[in-house]
């Protein structure tokens, strides 16, 4: 009887990692059956979708108060499945507070489960009690920053660094020729690129000082363009509703073009930092949460810098800004300083220190022959 293995992304990051992980699983094991919760990458992999990303994209201690009753829906729904398909593996991607909670529910309730964690938890920022119910509770963590495995020395998990996906996976879709004609922009003329996340909440909070930063730079500075790329789990109209008429062009499938061929990027804090440093072009780091969520962070998270890339680089390779400083004025001032020719050249080499931490290409394969032998 073929293996049957459920799979868990909660997030756009973890629908990309997702997807190249289970297109090469599908390569090597035609036979395998897998049922989970993906997005639209990892869909035409699953043998039987039992939610959405967008369904769990929750950010936020506030945020995930709010939908507790929809997220314990699905839960239930999720280990009713592991259950009915008898699952002999679990495969939980990032998306660590639901994750441990399900990945401690099936080793309750379904003993026999290996459990399999791609992307370690940032136990190194915050909740580092964590770290000793990771350790026992998982049987193998794949870790994609070099320094991760040290944590777990003396637990039973296999830890280990396979490297970062995103080495091999972030390159421009086209060519920058291609890129300006289709989209109409100038490449004469400055580009600024804005990724305000892929979440409903972070547009919400983080569009608006960007759309006014727009509008104020029609005049100040008119010969500058905006490009944003629409996230997959976004629909453009929504997205459109926040730039309030902003002059700002959207454009979908064209996430990595948009960045690699822009001069200046503002982007939102998370996974979309590590890409945009892999693409070179120089960016600040921006973030805005819940007041309330915000002052609990706070008292929690325990390292120096907020933004993925900087963590990494173990030190400050692009600005950030949080929270009220998340407004046109110091968005601009930060941009006017990225977008000078001689600041650019100084921060691009800083972003190569990026890359040399994220490991060789491969970081997919190595995870899938790890879970072949263990199926």
């Amino acid at each position: 009887m073929s293996p049957t293995l459920l799979v868990i992304a909660g997030e756009d990051s973890g629908d990309l990692h997702g997807a190249e992980l289970l297109r090469e699983l599908k390569a090597r094991r035609p036979d395998l059956r897998i049922v989970g919760v993906g997005g639209p990458r990892m869909t035409p992999y699953l043998d039987r979708k039992l939610a959405d990303v967008q369904d769990l994209a929750v950010v936020g201690f506030v945020e995930v108060l709010r939908h507790l009753p929809r997220l314990n829906r699905l839960f239930k729904a999720i280990l009713a499945a592991a259950q009915e398909e008898a699952i002999s593996d679990a495969l939980l991607i990032d998306y660590p507070g639901f994750n441990l909670r399900l990945a401690k529910a099936l080793r309750r309730d379904r003993p026999a489960v290996r459990l399999h964690q791609y992307v370690c938890p940032q136990v190194w920022a915050w909740k580092k009690g964590r770290i000793p119910e990771l350790g026992t509770v998982l049987d193998t963590l794949f870790c994609l920053f070099d320094f991760e495995p040290e944590l777990f020395r003396g637990y039973p998990v296999d830890a280990r660094f396979v490297g970062h996906p995103l080495v091999e996976l972030v390159h421009p879709e086209c060519e920058r020729e291609a890129f300006f004609a289709e989209t109409g922009l100038d490449p004469q003329r400055p580009l600024v690129a804005l990724l305000p996340g892929s979440r409903k909440g972070e547009i919400q909070r983080l569009l608006p000082p960007m759309a006014e930063l727009v509008r104020r730079w029609q005049q100040a500075r008119p010969e500058v363009q905006w490009v944003l790329p629409v996230a997959p789990t976004l629909a453009t109209e929504f997205v459109r509703g926040y730039l309030q008429g902003a002059p700002v062009v959207l454009v979908e499938g064209r996430t990595y073009a948009a960045r690699a061929y822009a001069d200046a990027a503002l982007v939102a804090s998370g996974t979309a930092t590590l890409e945009t440093a892999l693409l070179g072009t120089p960016f600040a780091i921006v973030y805005r949460l819940n007041a309330l969520t915000y002052q609990i962070a706070k008292r929690l998270v325990k390292v120096p810098h907020f933004g993925l890339a900087n963590v990494v680089a173990r030190r400050e390779v692009a600005p950030e800004l949080l929270q009220d400083e998340v407004n046109p004025e110091r968005l601009g001032q930060e941009l006017t300083r990225l977008l000078d020719p001689d600041e650019a050249r100084r921060l691009r080499a800083g972003l190569a220190e990026v890359r040399g931490h994220l490991g060789e290409p491969g970081a997919a394969a190595r995870v899938v022959e790890d879970l072949l032998r263990k199926l």
